[in-house]
């Protein structure tokens, strides 16, 4: 359905078609494209799994191999947790048309674009950055091999893996088969992370723009306007975007968007968290002890990673109570007393929202909010110092 910030969101739209959770593609060009990325990330985990029976396991093998697992394994359970959302996913796209359909004033529409654009800008970013530094990842796995072509010494300079795996054939032989797959596991691995991540973001930048929106309408509900006859002033009620019922049911329909979101994500939400926690602990820990250069650069941008991802889900969820609750205030601040007492009753059934702010939650356990982030970062140190000392 296209509408005023469709191009806003071309670039969400087209990573969710190559995750295959677009809910405007073809089944077939879905389902061909989940085949291919399932098939590819659990050849991969089958051949990391099998290097334990061939090799020494030690404490360093695991920790070293778990952070990789629990990615790959991750955007797997993302993929097809989210699959079982895509109508969801299309009713979230077709209200935020909707939205945009909504008559507007001048600084209205100035409030939707600024809450797009900046959607559109992070999903510009985390795309390129991310593919940057997996690009240049892959261009140093690359490196020895160039070094021993253009500069041969007496030994092959030692080969870099991402992860231990094990692949049953010559490697020395088919050395250029494994690298392939290696480096398309790893510009695979990060598509659904995006896919999902910038969508999330996209969505709740829609609502912390409307709720402004809202905001700035329920300020203007109720002013003194100029009596042109008299020159005197006159208290009136002046609802300029339709009706009080119109004004309800928007809000109605912000917090309908929300608790849709919430449905979507609160799932993977509680996955990713566990998986993080994990996750950062284990690359704190060999961050900590740098036993080569290559793992602790490697450690550092997973760890890196995975914190801005948690900094952002925590971020919007703060910023979506923090929004939700603003256009409680901006009513209670306005000229409310100049409604009649019908009105009054109306806004009162928003009013009473600030003691209940929206909120986005992993499985009602988990609340999404700047301080709960805080105290993750806590809990992610004490585990990693605690198994350090092992």
């Amino acid at each position: 359905m296209e509408h005023p910030g469709e191009h806003y969101y071309k670039l969400n739209r087209l990573l969710l078609s190559i995750s295959g959770l677009c809910p405007y593609q073809s089944k077939r060009n879905a389902l061909l494209i989940r085949a291919a990325y399932t098939v590819v990330m659990l050849s991969s985990i089958f051949f990391q799994i099998s290097s334990i029976f061939t090799s020494e396991v030690t404490v360093d093998f695991i920790v070293d191999g778990i952070p990789s697992l629990l990615l790959i394994m991750g955007s797997l359970t993302n993929l097809y947790m989210r699959i079982n959302h895509i109508d969801k996913f299309r009713e979230l796209l077709e209200r935020m048309s909707k939205d945009w359909a909504l008559q507007k004033s001048h600084d209205e529409i100035k409030i939707m674009h600024e809450h797009a654009e900046t959607s559109r800008l992070f999903t510009l970013y985390y795309l390129i950055l991310t593919y940057v530094n997996i690009g240049g990842y892959n261009i140093w796995m690359f490196i020895p091999d160039i070094l021993d072509t253009v500069s041969p010494m007496n030994d092959s300079r030692p080969r870099v893996r991402p992860f231990n795996a094990e692949f049953f054939i010559d490697e020395e032989r088919y050395f250029h088969l494994i690298r392939i797959h290696i480096s398309l596991v790893l510009l695979m691995l990060p598509v659904i992370y995006i896919a999902s991540s910038t969508y999330f973001m996209t969505l709740t930048q829609h609502v912390c723009g409307m709720c402004e929106l809202l905001g700035y309408r329920a300020e203007r509900l109720f002013c003194v306007v100029r009596d042109e006859a008299t020159g005197g002033l006159i208290e009136k009620s002046q609802i300029s975007y339709g009706n009080m019922a119109v004004f309800v049911r928007q809000h109605y329909n912000i917090i309908q968007f929300v608790d849709i979101v919430e449905a979507c994500h609160t799932v993977p939400f509680l996955i990713d968290l566990m998986a993080i926690i994990v996750l950062m602990s284990l690359t704190l820990i060999q961050v900590l002890t740098i036993s080569s250069f290559e793992l602790a650069i490697r450690s550092f941008g997973v760890s890196t990673t995975s914190l801005c991802y948690l900094f952002m889900v925590c971020y919007m969820g703060q910023r979506i109570t923090d929004v939700s609750s603003s256009i409680c205030d901006k009513i209670f601040k306005s000229t409310w007393y100049n409604a009649v007492v019908s009105e009054q009753k109306a806004l009162l059934m928003i009013m009473m929202r600030r003691y209940h702010p929206l909120i986005l939650t992993a499985c009602k356990f988990y609340v999404m909010s700047l301080q709960n982030f805080g105290m993750i970062l806590q809990t992610v140190i004490s585990y990693g110092m605690c198994i350090r000392q092992f």
